[in-house]
């Protein structure tokens, strides 16, 4: 199975007007703004080189409880993502893909999204 991406098992969604980050339709639209944010700041961050939603953000049975998972690759392991959109803190688990267990890195990678790719590498 390859790492991330892995369309077949995910559930094409209705993209909201305004956004337009990578993958988007495989985003539950009750957090494509949520994520849209993060994206943003994504892209300002030059240490982040892939962002992947995984979780309930990519589920059919995702609701407005449901929190918002993110696992950042990142070019120094000794930095860690700051540039969080503050509004939007409690409602999200970070996690980086250096620092994550065997069980936790076989599901993001089998079931993860990419929504930001800084080095084309997932597309």
């Amino acid at each position: 199975m390859k790492k991330y991406n892995n369309y077949d098992l995910h559930f094409r969604f209705e993209t909201k007007k305004g956004v337009d980050f990578l993958n988007a339709e495989y985003i539950h639209p009750l957090k494509q703004q949520l994520v849209q944010s993060y994206v943003t700041c994504f892209r300002q961050d030059p240490n982040v080189k892939t962002g992947i939603i995984f979780g309930s953000g990519v589920e059919f049975g995702c609701h407005s409880f449901s929190d918002l998972d993110i696992c950042i690759e990142r070019y120094d392991s000794e930095r860690g993502f700051r540039n969080y959109p503050e509004e939007y803190m409690e409602e999200t688990d970070i996690v980086y893909s250096d620092t994550v267990g065997s069980r936790l890195r076989e599901e993001i990678e089998k079931k993860g999204i990419v929504v930001f790719d800084r080095e084309g590498i997932y597309v």
